[in-house]
């Protein structure tokens, strides 16, 4: 009964929050309290409206936060936790992810078209069919992560670290920046900056 009571009782404080006091939760250092603002987030359906586009959420503690198809195109995520996240199919074209953590974290045909992840660790991120068009990945951490299929037309990889990434199937064009600087161009063999074999459309 007191159970039942609390959760209807917060439930209610709940709904009187303001979209802005729930974004202001959704910075905070305590990973729980963001979490648990992140959602109510999703309740109200924020992050399927487009009405997130935009916000600053630099330096947010999002452990583990679940995702899925949200659409959250320019948001600042700057230096944000985001270890373990999940953001399947959402939409993060522009947005700002440099040197925000997102190891281990499902990446799956998620849409970052000319994002900023300068310097972003991306260690053993799952990437398959990400759209990563125009993407800024200089210095980025990828070892180990999965980029089957990724789209990386024009993606700048200046310093990026490749060790053990899965670059199978990726497309790459001729104004795709590889870490050491060249321009991808058929005849290089990937395999120098994975340390595996590569296939690469």
């Amino acid at each position: 009964m007191l159970g039942w009571l609390s959760r209807k009782i917060k439930t209610q404080i709940s709904a009187r929050l303001s979209r802005e006091t729930l974004l202001a939760r959704a910075a905070h250092s305590d990973n729980i309290t963001a979490l648990a603002a992140i959602e109510e987030l999703k309740e109200r359906l924020h992050f399927q409206d487009g009405s997130m586009r935009g916000h600053n959420l630099a330096g947010a503690r999002l452990q583990n936060v679940r995702l899925a198809k949200a659409v959250m195109q320019l948001i600042d995520l700057t230096g944000a936790d985001l270890r373990g996240a999940y953001f399947g199919e959402s939409d993060l074209v522009k947005a700002r992810l440099s040197k925000a953590d997102l190891s281990d974290s499902n990446l799956r045909d998620i849409r970052l078209a000319d994002a900023d992840l300068t310097g972003a660790v991306l260690r053993r991120a799952h990437m398959a069919g990400a759209d990563l068009r125009g993407a800024l990945l200089r210095s980025a951490d990828l070892s180990g992560a999965n980029l089957w299929q990724a789209s990386c037309h024009a993606a700048d990889l200046t310093g990026a670290d490749l060790t053990g990434a899965n670059l199978i199937g990726v497309q790459f064009n001729s104004h795709t920046i590889l870490p050491d600087g060249q321009l991808w161009s058929v005849d290089i063999d990937l395999s120098i900056y994975t340390g595996r074999r590569v296939e690469a459309e």
